[in-house]
């Protein structure tokens, strides 16, 4: 007989449902009871299909799929599956492995586990229980006392080992130490006997021996009766803790000051802030932020202006005053940012807010001797006995005190003033010019006196000593030297009509003004050489640098060669100028300039900025690979010790290197990308040089910009905005005497885009020539609407673009818009740029002709910015000139601006023009102009520019 055929005939001695099955869980014979109780033939279906997988536990399924069982007899309740006769029903299932003779597999025998429906309803939720603790995302565990008596997978996971292998083990293997679970157990005794909930966090060992920290709550399942047991969730927080020790960690090693806070009081703080502030660990935890403030108003401006930030989601930084606790000052940066941006009550401060705080104090010291030092060497050229120019181009580029009271100018009016008006006459000036340049062409410092005109017309003699800044460049800029000798010369003619009898002082006289001509010589000298070399390192400064950098420039550009700038700051330098002191430092800068200056060639210029920062201009580059050698020999040369009274300091380079003309066309672009390189190379571990590399080309955006112009005006993107102009002529402000039309490009990605921006791209490519003409019209068509709508007639201020003025067709344009709309010409005033007016005189004289024939009005725009000729300009039906807004902002500051406003001034009157000063945004500003005899302003102090729509209530609002 087959070993199948015996199972099958011992199945079927059973009376009660039985079952056999391989080693995969299907069966392989079942007796009559069995099929009966499956609702059919079941020789080579799968076990588990008998059963509803909700209700049946992992062990049982374990059994069932594989067929295997321990050595003794297993037990297991389970849930008939529907499509069986007894779907629902809760049965008993014992199973045992198959003789060995009968291969692998098991047998299942089918019998009651309850005595009545009620029972089964109880034990198949009690199953389907079991099922959700088997699935539970945290570890549940029973125990007895001293033992585990079950637990569900993932607490066996959590450990490493299986619910079997925990079970029936003493809970002290998996703690830390006994030690630990015995006062584990007292604590949790006194509380679970109470009928408490227990809870806690502790280490629990893993079988490998590592520890993690785990959360603990417990309860008896019956206080009366401890041999109930007590049921256990343990939750894995390992990762939790980790990130809470990484947070402190930071906040104890930051350099800067963190503080938390919640509705303004300080709830945590690190140990700079305490440092910061002269607090104890804990001294102002609970403490109002008040503490922190110099006073209330301080606490409340910064607590309002900081939370409505804060409320948008934003960040928010601002440097302040705060007060330590010993009430000391101190200047900080403050940085604050929601802890959970979305937590309510964040404009409010009811939210946890983090703050970093940073004491700044040094550097607001530092720009205040910055300031000082300016203000002071400014102090010295307004205190010279002799008057001391700057002269570019045969105009005067700038001069001290003495230099405009020579000449009898207000203060900064000399400035800009052409030399030859300074002479007598043309001849005067050519005979000086011819001696000066034949001086500067032989590298002299030239020496002369001249007779010279005051502003009165009044001559005097004055002794000139001037020099180019570069003896290599005659014809650049020089420095003069001016002395009214007017006395000497006087005295000399005395001495002539006396020369008989006086010869003897003449010689006497003669030999000192020998000896002051050297003093004066020497004095020159050594202002010119303070004036453009470091006095540390005799290096050259900023100043000269920059002029030998735009010589370069201009030399690269005309030879079509190349040339490099490279940026040096010395690492680490103020760690040792702040620890051994500045006498070490200062002679450690002076060795670093004699190195740099050896390692360079000698076309080559090294310049000193200041502080640790150094400059080398190589000209003459044919490969940024030479640059690479330059900069490792600088590297080099810098990394040999320097010894100084008994130490040997150490010090490296970062060097930042960009490439004319690849980088940059001008020396503000190139010393800006070469600074950005080096701070690169400080960023790449500092001792090495990095090559600029730029990331957004400024054409790329110029091209981005054209492409969408080029559709706006069919998009209707542009606008107009209007801004009045109110006449100041006494002290009362009256309505607007005109409105000024303002182009504005709505952009529908960028936002509102400035003329600045569009307005060269459209003169550029020729757009402004159409757009120009939109401009007119709408602005035509929009003072008529005005006028139906009842208001009175305002002027309107249109402004002309220099290619939109010189275009054939402007005149023609402008009266059939005229025409079209009906506007009353006289309402119309162009205004035309100085440049514009100048660019084309026979022509500008016939356009300006016709639209005057018209009844139009016309002004010049920007005034003082171009180069105006008067033979042309009274020649101009122009009816008044426009100040431009740039000296009219530092005009309450700036002596040069208000020279330039009063000489604008005197010109529109002795021509009879009315004046206009745009940008006015200050009471001060106004009055200044008020004082100088302007007649009208425009700007912020009066209204912004405003939209269509708004005009009426700004008419009505000054009637």
């Amino acid at each position: 007989m087959s070993n199948s055929a015996f199972v099958a005939e011992a199945l079927a001695l059973i009376a009660a449902p039985a079952c056999a099955c391989d080693a995969q869980g299907v069966v392989s014979a079942a007796n009559p009871a069995m099929e009966e109780l499956a609702g059919g033939p079941l020789e080579g279906r799968a076990l588990l299909e008998l059963f509803d997988r909700d209700a049946l536990t992992a062990p049982a399924a374990i059994a069932i799929v594989s067929a295997q069982t321990p050595a003794r007899e297993g037990r297991w309740e389970a849930v008939l599956a529907a499509g069986t006769a007894q779907a629902g029903r809760v049965v008993e299932v014992r199973a045992r492995p198959l003789p060995a003779a009968c291969g692998a597999g098991a047998t299942f025998v089918f019998g009651p586990a309850c005595r009545n429906d009620a029972d089964a309803d109880l034990r198949g939720t009690v199953l389907r229980q079991a099922t959700v603790l088997e699935h539970a995302p945290v570890g549940i565990v029973v125990t007895l006392p001293h033992l585990v008596k079950s637990c569900n997978p993932r607490m066996a996971a959590m450990l490493g080992y299986t619910p079997e292998e925990l079970t029936d083990i003493d809970p002290v293997r998996v703690f830390a130490e006994p030690r630990q679970y015995q006062a584990f157990v007292d604590a949790a005794v006194g509380v679970l006997g109470s009928g408490g909930l227990y809870e806690g966090e502790l280490q629990l060992r893993h079988r490998d021996g590592t520890l993690l920290w785990c959360r603990i709550r417990a309860k008896a399942v019956d206080v009366s009766a401890r041999e109930a047991g007590t049921v256990w969730i343990v939750e894995d927080i390992t990762a939790k803790r980790q990130a809470l020790t990484e947070v402190q960690a930071i906040m104890t090693n930051a350099a800067i000051g963190i503080f938390f806070t919640r509705e303004r009081v300080i709830t945590r703080y690190n140990g700079c802030f305490a440092r910061m502030f002269g607090y104890g660990e804990a001294e102002v935890l609970g403490s109002s932020t008040r503490l922190m403030y110099p006073d209330e108003e301080a606490y409340t401006d910064l607590g309002t202006h900081a939370y409505a930030v804060l409320a948008a989601g934003r960040s928010f930084r601002s440097e302040s005053v705060m007060v330590r606790k010993d009430g000391t000052p101190m200047w900080v940066g403050i940085i604050g940012y929601a802890a959970n941006p979305n937590e309510q009550g964040q404009g409010q401060g009811r939210g946890t807010m983090i703050w970093m705080i940073e004491d700044r104090s040094g550097h607001k010291r530092a720009e205040e001797s910055l300031r000082n030092a300016l203000m002071e060497n400014q102090a010295i050229l307004d205190n010279a006995v002799l008057g001391i120019a700057v002269v570019e181009g045969g105009r005067m580029v700038r001069g001290n005190r003495k230099m405009f009271e020579l000449f009898g100018y207000a203060p900064d009016a000399i400035a800009d003033r052409r030399v030859p008006h300074l002479y007598p006459d043309e001849d005067a000036w050519w005979a000086a010019r011819e001696a000066v340049w034949a001086d500067f062409q032989a590298g002299r410092v030239h020496t002369s006196e001249h007779l010279l005109v005051r502003r009165d017309g009044t001559r005097f003699w004055a002794r000139l000593s001037g020099r180019p800044f570069d003896l290599a460049q005659p014809d650049g800029r020089s420095m003069w030297l001016v002395d009214d000798v007017t006395a000497q010369h006087q005295a000399a003619e005395a001495l002539r009509r006396a020369r008989d009898e006086l010869e003897v002082r003449v010689q006497e006289r003669t030999a000192e003004l020998q000896a002051e001509i050297v003093e004066r010589r020497q004095a020159e000298a050594r202002v010119h050489h303070m004036a453009y070399h470091d006095a540390l390192t005799g290096l050259p400064n900023r100043a000269l640098l920059a002029e030998r950098l735009d010589r370069a420039v201009l030399a690269a550009r005309r030879d079509g060669r190349r040339l490099a700038l490279m940026f040096l700051d010395l690492d680490r330098f103020k760690t040792i100028n702040d620890s051994l002191g500045h006498a070490t430092g200062d002679h450690l800068l002076r060795e670093v300039a004699h190195r740099l200056c050896r390692v360079v060639r000698a076309s080559d210029t090294v310049a000193r900025l200041g502080g640790d920062e150094f400059v080398v201009l190589v000209p003459g580059v044919h490969a940024p690979a030479e640059c690479g050698l330059v900069g490792d020999k600088i590297i080099e040369a810098l990394g040999e010790p320097v010894h100084f009274e008994g130490r040997s300091l150490h010090i490296s380079t970062s060097i930042g290197i960009c490439l004319y003309p690849d980088d940059g066309a001008d020396v503000d672009s190139l010393m800006r990308k070469a600074d950005a390189a080096m701070y690169q190379a400080k960023a790449a571990g500092r001792n090495n040089y990095q090559f600029y590399s730029g990331r957004m080309d400024a054409a790329e955006r110029h091209f981005e910009l054209e492409t969408e112009l080029r559709g706006a005006l069919a998009r209707g993107e542009f606008a107009l905005l209007f801004q009045p102009i109110v006449a100041i002529g006494d002290s009362a402000l009256h309505a607007p005497q005109a409105l000024e039309v303002l182009l504005r490009w709505r952009h529908p990605q960028r936002g509102l885009v400035m003329p600045d921006e569009f307005i060269p791209i459209l003169e550029e490519n020729g757009m402004i020539v159409a757009v120009g003409e939109w401009v007119i019209r709408r602005a035509c068509e929009q003072a008529v609407a005005w006028q139906r709508a009842g208001l009175r007639p305002v002027p309107l201020a249109i402004n002309l673009s220099p290619r939109q003025f010189m275009h054939r067709g402007l005149v023609e344009s402008i009266r059939g818009i005229v025409e079209e709309t009906g506007i009353d010409p006289g309402l119309l005033e162009f205004e035309v740029t100085e440049t514009a007016l100048m660019q084309h005189g026979s022509q500008t004289l016939e356009t300006l002709g016709q639209l005057f024939g018209m009844g139009m009005r016309l002004s010049i725009d920007d005034f003082g910015t171009g180069y105006s000729s008067l033979a042309y300009l009274k020649r101009f039906p122009v009816r008044r000139i426009k100040i431009d807004r740039a000296f009219v902002r530092e005009l309450e500051h700036s002596g040069e601006d208000q020279a330039i406003v009063a000489a604008i001034m005197a010109l529109a009157g002795s021509l009879q023009l009315a004046v206009v000063a745009e940008g006015v945004e200050t009471e001060g500003q106004l009055a200044l102009l008020r004082g100088s005899g302007c007649q009208y302003a425009q700007g912020y102090l009066f209204a912004r520019p405003v939209v269509d729509g708004e005009v009426a209530a700004l008419l009505e609002a000054a009637a």
